[in-house]
């Protein structure tokens, strides 16, 4: 009896975390979070900006919002099976550029699938166009819609990184710290 993939919703934050802007997109045509690949590939290494007062933040293995990961995370993720994420290259750095950290890349997740079960996801505004930056009070994913994608960006909300069970057991056991999986029903978007 074959059983529906479980996905769980990637997040990493700590109380003092390292604020970081995101990189910038590549082109009018290239977005880091449009999941799809870039026409142009930025140039190397790309430079993730520290926030002003910020530079002695605690630096994560993973940061979604602003598409950066170490290079152990992307081992980690390529150990597991991921095979649909495009990186680069990346630092980040002060803005003076007297601190920099090195051993990133800048990440662009090939793949926006419309996972949601829209019978059991509740949206905060029912007339939101439900893709891309919906409003969600409770999500539902249906298992069988990433066609077995092993991570991915929900289409109706971009800013969530949605990774298979596999993917959890794997990187669960690197034990990267800051690092939880939500389930579904327990995300609300804003």
């Amino acid at each position: 009896m074959q059983t529906t993939p479980k996905y769980y919703i990637l997040e990493s934050s700590s109380h003092d975390m390292m604020l970081i802007y995101p990189p910038l997109d590549p082109g009018l045509r290239d977005r880091w979070w449009a999941g799809r690949p870039f026409q142009h590939p930025p140039e190397q290494p790309i430079v993730a900006d520290i926030n002003p007062g910020n530079e002695r933040g605690e630096l994560l293995d993973y940061f979604n919002t602003a598409s950066l990961m170490s290079n152990a995370f992307h081992a980690a993720l390529l150990e597991a099976g991921v095979d649909n994420v495009d990186v680069y290259d990346a630092v980040i750095q002060s803005e003076d550029g007297t601190v920099v950290h090195r051993g990133y890349k800048a990440f662009n997740v090939i793949g926006l699938v419309r996972a949601a079960n829209l019978a059991e996801t509740v949206f905060h505004s029912p007339d939101s166009s439900r893709l891309f930056d919906a409003s969600i009070d409770h999500l539902a994913i249906d298992g069988d819609k990433p066609r077995g994608l092993k991570l991915f960006r929900l289409a109706e909300y971009v800013g969530a990184v949605l990774v298979h069970e596999d993917v959890k057991r794997v990187l669960e056991s690197k034990s990267f710290p800051h690092l939880s999986f939500l389930e579904p029903r327990e995300f609300v978007s804003a």
